[in-house]
């Protein structure tokens, strides 16, 4: 058993919660009906008593409940840092491609301005310059690319 996740007698915490949970939820549910069924059959209680049982019933409810959430938790912010690790591990094997330095050629006077082409990658809407650049609408902005491929990989379409 890996030390992540386990907690300090050595049991794997996620399930611990879980089961232990349960366990307070059916404890609270089965003193109170133990209780009523008791009334029933005609117990007397001393004074106090079902005020005292009805305490003890609500706090081992919210207990259960409350570690069957952290449990719920734990396992959404797991589920999150297994998905961020794996976009950074994802990000960190692209390799850096150094780019081409290229004399701009010059534009002949008679050389009319192409119109830009509008058009999607993947689900991202982009606009192709005459220039053959790329601008790319991303979730934090638009965002420049050399060329068509460029902006393809980066979308990853």
């Amino acid at each position: 058993m890996s030390d992540i996740g386990a907690d300090f007698l050595g049991r794997d915490t996620p399930r611990f919660l879980r089961g232990a949970g349960l366990i307070c939820l059916a404890t609270g549910w089965f003193a109170l009906l133990a209780t009523l069924s008791a009334r029933v059959a005609g117990a007397r209680f001393a004074v106090g008593d079902i005020e005292l049982i009805a305490c003890l019933v609500v706090a081992l409810c919210i207990v259960g409940a409350t570690m069957l959430l952290l449990d719920a938790l734990r396992t959404g912010f797991g589920a999150l840092d297994t998905f961020f690790s794996e976009a950074l591990a994802r990000s960190a094997r692209r390799t850096p491609v150094a780019p081409k330095i290229e004399p701009e050629p010059i534009p002949s006077p008679q050389a009319p301005t192409p119109e830009p082409t509008r058009g999607y990658i993947g689900d991202r809407p982009y606009i192709l310059d005459g220039d053959g650049a790329v601008t790319v609408e991303t979730l934090l902005g638009p965002r420049r690319f050399g060329s068509l491929r460029e902006a393809e990989e980066f979308v990853g379409a």
